[in-house]
């Protein structure tokens, strides 16, 4: 994902919107994925439990003591579902859009 970072902090507000555009126009969506994928894994192997029973002992109000802290897992947890759904979108509308364009009129 890609990633801000200012060393003498924060530009003034053009420049800071330069590099959000930039940041956002150079981005991609699979390895933002695979990247939360990958984090989503970390919480998985160190808590023992899969991020989707997790979420759902989340919204439940039925997570163990030592999870109610987790609210990190769940920001990325909600980010990779928000990702993936977008991804799928969009694959269906290129695919739809090719079908489209093969039907002879």
């Amino acid at each position: 994902m890609s990633e801000l970072t200012f060393s003498k902090g924060l530009p003034e507000s053009d420049a800071f919107r330069q590099a959000l555009a930039q940041a956002i126009a150079t981005s991609n969506p699979i390895d933002d994925l695979l990247e939360l994928s990958a984090r989503l894994y970390e919480f998985e192997q160190r808590y023992q439990i899969s991020s989707n029973d997790f979420y759902k002992r989340y919204q439940d109000g039925a997570l163990e003591d030592e999870l109610q802290h987790c609210i990190e897992w769940v920001a990325v947890y909600e980010l990779f579902m928000k990702t993936r759904q977008v991804l799928e979108a969009t694959l269906m509308r290129a695919a739809i859009r090719s079908e489209l364009s093969e039907v002879p009129v």
